[in-house]
């Protein structure tokens, strides 16, 4: 095995200022990427300087509660980190999970395209849009929860 010179490794104070592989757990857990890094850097949170409008004017209407509902469910509802050698119950676990996740998204988009539809002169066709939705959530969640089936020799 070769040794690694020196000159590539980095010191102590550059790997505290950034999200390195052993910060994974934390970020895969759900917590907020931003926050471990302004932790790490021992810093506040950076000026926005983007010109919007903060949070909680654009939570505002139908769609605003919408998305705040939306980032809820899905705060909610972090994934579980799957294990090198996932089981069964692992893969339900997941399958579950993006049920819950596609579900809100689902929600969010019928509200935006409503308010998005009301909005537009002329008419939009977005009558395909809620089963395109459900056969995406369907597609996903089958998928992985088949694999799960398969792992743990059920029969389909």
């Amino acid at each position: 095995m070769s040794e690694i010179p020196s000159s590539t490794l980095a010191t102590r104070s550059e790997r505290r200022s950034c999200i390195g592989g052993s910060d994974n757990p934390v970020v895969l857990m759900g917590t907020d990427q931003l926050a471990v890094r302004r932790e790490r850097r021992g810093g506040s949170e950076p000026e926005d300087l983007s010109g919007r409008s903060p949070p909680a004017e654009a939570s505002t209407g139908p769609v605003g509660a919408a998305h705040a509902d939306f980032v809820r469910a899905v705060a909610g509802h972090p994934p579980r980190p799957i294990p090198l050698e996932a089981g069964a119950l692992d893969l339900e676990d997941r399958a579950d999970h993006l049920g819950k996740v596609l579900s809100a998204l689902s929600a969010y988009v019928a509200v935006v395209l409503d308010d998005t539809a009301q909005n537009v002169p002329g008419r939009l066709d977005l009558r395909d849009t809620e089963g395109v939705l459900t056969d995406l959530a369907s597609g996903v969640t089958g998928a992985i929860q088949k694999a799960a089936d398969d792992m743990a020799g059920r029969p389909a």
